[in-house]
Formats: C-alpha cells, sequence, structure tokens
C-alpha cells in the first residue's frame, strides 16, 4: 500500500512540476518549438533573457533609426544638422561592425564546414563498415528468422501459386521462388512449358485451400465498388431533377393556381351576365358575331380539360386539378346561350368583356401545357432514377452478404498464412538484401552521390519495417540499422542547405554592402536637404529594409534555421566524435549571424514589469491601509447597522470586480476629463479600477482584531494613551501577520491580472506584466515561445523577492500575535 502512495505521489510531482520544467528548458533551448524532441537541449543560450533586459540595436533596428534620422522624426526631428550628421556616422559604423562580425563568423562557419566535409571525407570507410555491419546483422537474423518459421508445405503453395500467377517465366520474381516451386512440384523448371505445367499443380491445392474465394472476393469487390459509384452518379442526376420539380410545384401551386382562380372570378362575373340576359330587352343595333367566340371558349375549356387530365395521379398538385375543371366548366357554360337572346346588348357586352380576357386565359393555358409536360417528364425520370437506385441497392446489399462471408474466410484464411507469408516476404528481402550489400561495398566516399545510395537504402529498410508485422529478431534489427543510418538524411541535408545559404547569403550580404556604400556617399546631402524643410526619404535605406525583411528571411533564414537544427542533431553523432566541436561552432557561428540579421519584436519589458510592480504597490498599499482602519470599528465599536454593513461587504464581494468594468470604464473616462492621471490607458485609472477587493479583507482583518484581547488596548488607555495611539501602537503592530498576508495578496493578484488591464489599457508602453507577457505569444514570423517563458522567469522574479523579504515579518508577526489574555 505504501508504495502504491510513493507511485502516486511520484507521479503527481512529475505531472505538477513538469509546467515549470518546460517553462525553464524552452526559456534557454535555441529553437523556437513549443514542444522540442530534446527537452533537455544541448543547443543552449542566454539570448532570450538578453533581449527582454537589453534590446540590442541589430541591423534592422539600425535602417530603421537611419530611416527616422534622414526623415527628422521622432525622436530626430530636435538635432541639429552637425549632431545629426554625427548620428548618422555612429549609426553607420555600427553597421558596419555589424557587417564585419556577420562575415567573420559566416567564414568561420565555412571553415568548420569544410573541414567537417574532409572529415566525413577521410572517414567514410567508418560509415560503410557501420553500415555493412548493421546489414550483416540484418542477414543473420533474417537467416535464423527463416529457421525458426514453421511452414506448411500446401499453404506455402498457396502462397507461392498466389505470387506466381501473375508472373511470367525468367521473371526477376520467378527467379528467386524458383528452386521453392521445384522442390514442391517435384521437377526441372526449364521452359515456359514446365512452368506452366508447375502453376498448373500449384493452381490445384490453391483451389483446395479456398483460393477461388479470394478471387471471387476480389471480383466481388470490384463489383461493390462498381455499384456504388453507379448508386452515387444516379443520386447526383437526382438532385437536379428534384429541384426542378419542386421549382414545378411551387409555380403551379403559387403564379399559376392564382392566376387560375383570378380567371375564376372573372368567368364567373360573364356567366352572372349570361344569366341576366333573361332579364333585359334591349338589343344590338349591329348584329353580333360570336363565332371566335365560343371556338375560344371551347379551345380554351378543351386545353384545361387535358390539363386536368394530366394532373391526375399527383396528390400533390389536386387542388390545381379541381381549379382547371373548374374553369374549364365555367367556359363551357358560357356557350349555352339561347339564339334568339345573341341579339342583346348584354350578350355584345359579355362577348367584347371575354375579348378582353382571352389572351390571359390563352397565355395561361400555353403556360400550364409545357410546364405540365415537363412536370410530366420529369416525375417519369424521377420515378425510373429512382426504381433504377433502389434495384441497385438490392444488388449492392446482396454482394455485401456475400462479401462478409467471402471475408470471414478469407479471414480465417490469413490466420493460418502468417508465417508463410512472412515467409516470403523475408525470402525477397533476403535477396534485396544481398544487392543493398554489394552496393554499399561499392561505396568509397560520402559524395552527393554516395549519400544519395544511403538514403535510398534507408527508405528501402524504412519500407520493409512498415510492411513487416513480426516482431522478431529481423525487425529488431532492421530498427536498429534504420536508427544508426537516421545521421545520413541529417548530414544529407546539412551539406545541401548549407551551400544553399552560403551562396544566398554572399549575394544578399554583397548588394547590401554595395547599398549601404552609395548610401554613405549621399548621407550627408541628404540630411542637409532635410534641415532644409524639405521631407526627405532614401531608397537606399528602403532597399536595405528590404534586403533585411525579405531576401534575407525568405533566401538566407530558411537555409540558416535547417542548418543549424541539423547541426545541433549531428554534434550528437558518436560514430565521428571529431566532428562534434565543429558541428557546434557552426550551430554557435549561424545563431550568432541570425541575431545580427533577425528582425525581433519591440518591447518595453522592463517598462511593463516597472508598472506592473507600482501598480500593485499602490494598490496592496491603499488596501492594506483602507482595509486595516475600516475593519478596526466593525471589531470594537459597537453601532447601528454594524452586523448588516459588514454582511454588505461581504455581499459585495460575492461579485467579481469584472462585472462592474462598463461602470468603472465609464467611470475612468470621465474622471480624466478632469484628472488625467486618473483616466482611461493610464496606471492611476488601472490602480483605481483594482481597489474592488477591499470588502473580503476588510472582513479578513477585522476577524484578526477580534483575536487580539481589547484588555490591552484597555491598559494603554489606562496609562494615557488615545483611542487611536492604541489602535496604531497596539493593535497594528500585533496583526502585523494579517496585514502582511492582505498586502502580499493584493499584490500577487494585481500583479497577475489580465482582464481589467486589457480593457483599461491601450497603449503598449503602459501595459502590465501580464498584457505584455500575452503579447510575447505572437512574433513577426513566429511564435516566440523562448522570449514568452524567459519573460514569464523574469517576471516571476518581483514576486518571489517580495515573498522571501515578507516570511520573516509573517512567521515572527504570528507568534507575536499569538496573546492569551
Amino acid at each position: 500500500m505504501k508504495l502504491h502512495v510513493h507511485a502516486i505521489l511520484i507521479f503527481l510531482i512529475i505531472v505538477i512540476l513538469f509546467p515549470t520544467v518546460w517553462v525553464v528548458t524552452t526559456s534557454l533551448r535555441r529553437d523556437e518549438a513549443a514542444f522540442s524532441t530534446d527537452l533537455f537541449s544541448s543547443r543552449l543560450t542566454l539570448q532570450n533573457y538578453v533581449d527582454l533586459i537589453v534590446q540590442e540595436q541589430n541591423v534592422p533596428v539600425l535602417v530603421k533609426e537611419l530611416q527616422k534620422l534622414i526623415s527628422r522624426v521622432s525622436p530626430y526631428d530636435k538635432l541639429t544638422l552637425s549632431r545629426a550628421q554625427e548620428k548618422a556616422s555612429e549609426l553607420l559604423k555600427k553597421l558596419r561592425n555589424y557587417l564585419n562580425e556577420s562575415n567573420s563568423r559566416n567564414d568561420a562557419a565555412k571553415k568548420s564546414y569544410e573541414a567537417l566535409v574532409k572529415i566525413f571525407e577521410a572517414n567514410a570507410d567508418r560509415a560503410k563498415q557501420s553500415t555493412l555491419n548493421d546489414l550483416k546483422q540484418i542477414e543473420k537474423s533474417v537467416f535464423e528468422t527463416l529457421n525458426e518459421l514453421k511452414i506448411n508445405e500446401e499453404e506455402l503453395t498457396f502462397i507461392l501459386y498466389e505470387v506466381l500467377s501473375k508472373e511470367k517465366f525468367n521473371s526477376q520474381l520467378e527467379k528467386i521462388l524458383r528452386s521453392n516451386v521445384e522442390t514442391i512440384v517435384g521437377f526441372k523448371i526449364e521452359d515456359e512449358q514446365s512452368y506452366t505445367l508447375a502453376l498448373d499443380r500449384l493452381r490445384g491445392v490453391y483451389e483446395e485451400l479456398g483460393g477461388m474465394s479470394l478471387k471471387d472476393l476480389e471480383a466481388l469487390s470490384t463489383q461493390l465498388s462498381s455499384i456504388s459509384s453507379e448508386i452515387e452518379a444516379l443520386r447526383k442526376a437526382l438532385q437536379p431533377l428534384e429541384r426542378s420539380i419542386l421549382e414545378a410545384q411551387l409555380l403551379l401551386k403559387g403564379d399559376l393556381l392564382s392566376e387560375l382562380r383570378s380567371l375564376i372570378g372573372a368567368i364567373e362575373a360573364l356567366n352572372r351576365m349570361k344569366d341576366s340576359l333573361a332579364r333585359t330587352t334591349a338589343k344590338s343595333i349591329f348584329p353580333i358575331d360570336d363565332t371566335a367566340f365560343l371556338q375560344s371558349l371551347q379551345s380554351v375549356a378543351a386545353q384545361l380539360r387535358n390539363a386536368s387530365n394530366s394532373l391526375q395521379g399527383f396528390e400533390d398538385l389536386l387542388e390545381v386539378r379541381k381549379t382547371t375543371e373548374s374553369l374549364s366548366e365555367k367556359l363551357l357554360e358560357l356557350t349555352y346561350v339561347d339564339q334568339q337572346r345573341k341579339n342583346l346588348k348584354v350578350y355584345a357586352d359579355m362577348v367584347k368583356t371575354y375579348e378582353e380576357i382571352r389572351p390571359r386565359l390563352e397565355r395561361i393555358c400555353d403556360d400550364l401545357g409545357r410546364l405540365l409536360e415537363r412536370y410530366s417528364y420529369e416525375v417519369s425520370k424521377l420515378r425510373e432514377l429512382n426504381n433504377s437506385i433502389l434495384m441497385k441497392e438490392s444488388d449492392l446489399q446482396q454482394i455485401k452478404q456475400r462479401t462478409v462471408k467471402l471475408q470471414r474466410t478469407k479471414e480465417s484464411l490469413e490466420v493460418s498464412l502468417t508465417e508463410e507469408r512472412a515467409w516470403l516476404q523475408l525470402i525477397l528481402f533476403e535477396n534485396d538484401l544481398k544487392v543493398r550489400l554489394s552496393t554499399v561495398e561499392a561505396i568509397k566516399s560520402l559524395s552527393r552521390t554516395d549519400l544519395t545510395r544511403y538514403s535510398a537504402l534507408l527508405t528501402w529498410l524504412r519500407n520493409f519495417a512498415n510492411s513487416y508485422e513480426r516482431n522478431d529478431r529481423t525487425k529488431e534489427s532492421v530498427q536498429k540499422a534504420i536508427n544508426n543510418l537516421r545521421w545520413i538524411e541529417d548530414y544529407r541535408t546539412f551539406t545541401s542547405r548549407f551551400e544553399n545559404y552560403a551562396k544566398n547569403y554572399e549575394q544578399t550580404v554583397k548588394e547590401f554592402e554595395q547599398v549601404m556604400v552609395d548610401f554613405e556617399k549621399i548621407c550627408n546631402d541628404l540630411l542637409a536637404l532635410s534641415h532644409s524643410g524639405t521631407f526627405v526619404t532614401s531608397e537606399h535605406l528602403t532597399r536595405l529594409l528590404d534586403l533585411v525583411k525579405l531576401d534575407f528571411v525568405n533566401k538566407v533564414r530558411a537555409d540558416l534555421a535547417v542548418v543549424s537544427r541539423r547541426a545541433g542533431t549531428l554534434m550528437k553523432l558518436s560514430l565521428f566524435p571529431e566532428a562534434q566541436k565543429l558541428f557546434r561552432n557552426v550551430d554557435k557561428q549561424l545563431f550568432r549571424i541570425d541575431q545580427i540579421w533577425k528582425e525581433k519584436m519591440k518591447h518595453y519589458f522592463g517598462w511593463w514589469v516597472l508598472n506592473s510592480i507600482v501598480v500593485s504597490t499602490i494598490v496592496a498599499l491603499i488596501t492594506t491601509f483602507v482595509c486595516a482602519t475600516a475593519a478596526y470599528p466593525f471589531s470594537r465599536m459597537r453601532f447601528v447597522g454594524r452586523r448588516y454593513g459588514i454582511l454588505s461587504f461581504l455581499l459585495i464581494q460575492m461579485f467579481p470586480g469584472v462585472i462592474f468594468m462598463i461602470a468603472i470604464y465609464n467611470l475612468l473616462n470621465f474622471l480624466g476629463k478632469f484628472v488625467p492621471f486618473l483616466g482611461i490607458d493610464t496606471i492611476g485609472g488601472l490602480a483605481l479600477a483594482y481597489l474592488t477587493n477591499i470588502a473580503y479583507n476588510v472582513y479578513l482583518i477585522k476577524g484578526f482584531y477580534d483575536l487580539i484581547p481589547a484588555s490591552l488596548e484597555e491598559a494603554a488607555i489606562v496609562d494615557g494613551a488615545t483611542k487611536f495611539q492604541s489602535f496604531y501602537m497596539i493593535v497594528l503592530p500585533l496583526a502585523r501577520p494579517i496585514l502582511v498576508v492582505v498586502f502580499l495578496l493584493t499584490f500577487i493578484g494585481t500583479f497577475n491580472e489580465y482582464v481589467v488591464a486589457r480593457i483599461v489599457l491601450q497603449n503598449v508602453r503602459n501595459y502590465t506584466y501580464a498584457l505584455g507577457l500575452q503579447s510575447f505569444a505572437v512574433g513577426p514570423y513566429e511564435t516566440e515561445w523562448g522570449l514568452f517563458t524567459a519573460a514569464a522567469l523574469l517576471g516571476m522574479l518581483p514576486m518571489v523577492i517580495l515573498f522571501l523579504a515578507m516570511q520573516r515579518y509573517l512567521v515572527s508577526g504570528l507568534t507575536r500575535g499569538a496573546v492569551k489574555e
């Protein structure tokens, strides 16, 4: 039981301490990765701490300063011409020194690189011998594994036929397996005829063991894939049809149905006019020709009747069909007029009115006919596609059922063939291994061609390790060889990237120096022009900045970073111990070159920490003072509302200060108009916003005051002390422990607070430590994890120092506060 408890405690300690370990190691590692494969890296640096404490004026900074100086912007807008010229000379001298340092370090890195290449070339036999030893060990492991495998002759016959049935006579694979086939069939394979005969014998065993099931499964899988593709194609064809049918339904049920109902209303009005013929006697002067009228009525009614018949069977369009039938019937009613009444004026008006309605009727008949024709065709097509999908899904289901049965057969067969497949894989691997051995033996150097051969060998071993499923000595030896050969890729990348880096570096720096020389020639003239009142910009400086921000980053820094990391990996290579110092030197020189040219984020870390210390100290002092004085009346005095007053303090403390931020923001905005140092984006305003935790601290100190005997104060008053003197001379010294606790808690809480500061502060220079720490999470090109973790550790120091400084007061105060009445 104790062992389990200890194990749990150890595990918890590791989990709890891991973030701290990660912060420390990341702040010292040169790479910017959040998580590195080497938590405790050998590539360590204090550069992150240096960048935080003292920001270096490297090449990008100097170029920007020169731009400001030439354009006479802050902080150089007040300089005289002579002082500006001196400042320009000073900046150019620093820039020249950086270029010289960068070039000298580049030369040192090149010398180390050349020495490395010579070491690797001179000791190429060492790499070759190490590789040969690994390959021979693999060969030995393969031989031992092959002897350990228990091979069933029938199952081996199955595997051989499965492989050779797709091979021709005298193919490479057939030659490798020919002796094994001859052993099984009992005769020599000398020509294509004997090879075919041997395959026939192998096929018999293959079919007995269920080989045809595998072929059927393969054919069914192909058929399954084909039917699935057809169903998918049919479903895709359904989508536009369904959209078109839906659009037609919306049109029929919407605009067309509304138009039909409107026409029914008009025709009903005409029918009422027809009914009024019996009640009128006024005759028309001219004879009425109603031939076209009657023909139109019959034609339109017939078209509507046909449309109604077309809508039969479509239940969702039942209302449209009934409306169409109704309109057709009402049109036919207009034709039933007594011949003697056709000479009446009302009949003439009815015919004229119809002639006005007639274009609408003919148009809707045409639209309805075209729409129903398309709708009927698409519905028919939709049903046809749905039927095809149902039939294919039925076929698909049947094939799946057959496939499941065959798949079970295959799985059981594969289990029994595990060792035979491993045997086949090892036989082929062994044959390739002999070829690879001869290839390695022919290698005499570490040239690019030979490195390519080593890389091809490594890829071949990895492919085998990934495909070989058994975990035996063969796989272990292959994995060991892969680990031993992994340096090949690192070294190959190192050499190719270094050469690319060196070429691009020389081009970039050469152009930089040329542009800089040209700028030096006209610098004084530009300054004189700028001081004459003309705003001046320099194309030379713009080009210099482009070289730093674009050319160096894109062409040089990418290769430089890869070379540096590969050097860090290769310096651990035990095969070439004499190269470790050279790799370390390359890494060191390139890291410094990167620092010279790297555009670093501008920060005010010192100001941020100082702002946090000032704000936290002010808030802690005010909170402690106010709480200490406010808690005394609640502890020693009796007055109306005393109990509910302290309860109100506790109730207020239940709500976090953040929920009052809108009110606090408006208050600070208002105060800032009259008292600027208490406004938005000020340290004073932020301190005022933090004074919201007084209530809880009042209750805390009041509880401690209650423990101090009142007799001590009474004795002091008897001796002539006033109430205030007894408070600050008797109570406060005894309450020192709780006052220190309140001060510490308030200081730490304020120092680490983020949300309120994020709302109140806007100027980067006014940021607190917590806000500034968040800004390190985003860099110009990558996340600055190194700066982030280093800033976290440095920012922790004020709180640690404060706690250690006040620790003795806590302990002594607690012991002296233990007064017994």
